[in-house]
């Protein structure tokens, strides 16, 4: 399938920019408490921040640049997103590494559940803990390579289809 071709004129870059703020106004909300203002007045920006200003620059942004130029990047991000990859699989190291910490990262959060004396008694170290097993966790997923995300995908897809060897 061939790529549209876009057009650069005033109208794709009023729409980049209204695009580009649509990302970027929830993150100046942070600084309006900084502002001084009036509760009442700091409440309604930061309203109008992270809820009805993303949308207008949204709906700005789809009218300024067209039918065209959203699929012309709508296909670009589904083409990133979506492609099949081959992967390098991992040594046999780092897979067994990787298992390891993906089945002992939910450990802390079954001690807070159930032994809850084992763990520190101070709130602050034990979010600490908490919070370490969780990025543990993720971090799991990366160590352990595509390979293992393809398998762990097939985990929820009902007919995936089984490779017999």
């Amino acid at each position: 399938m061939k790529s549209p071709k876009i057009h650069k004129d005033w109208k794709y870059y009023v729409g980049m920019t209204c695009l580009i703020l649509s990302l970027g106004l929830p993150l100046f909300g942070f600084a309006v408490p900084f502002l001084g203002l009036q509760a009442a007045f700091t409440a309604i920006f930061i309203g109008f921040l992270t809820i009805g200003g993303p949308e207008v620059m949204i709906l700005l942004a789809v009218l300024f640049l067209g039918k065209e130029t959203l699929s012309y990047y709508k296909q670009k991000i589904y083409k990133c997103l979506f492609k099949r990859r081959k992967y390098k699989p991992v040594s046999r190291f780092r897979y067994y590494f990787g298992l390891m910490i993906f089945f002992a990262s939910p450990t802390p959060l079954y001690l807070n559940a159930y032994g809850e004396h084992l763990l520190p008694a101070d709130e602050h170290l034990r979010h600490f803990i908490l919070m370490g097993a969780d990025l543990a966790f993720v971090l799991s997923f990366f160590i352990l390579g595509g390979n293992f995300w393809e398998k762990f995908k097939s985990l929820f897809i009902w007919n995936y289809p089984v490779h017999s060897e």
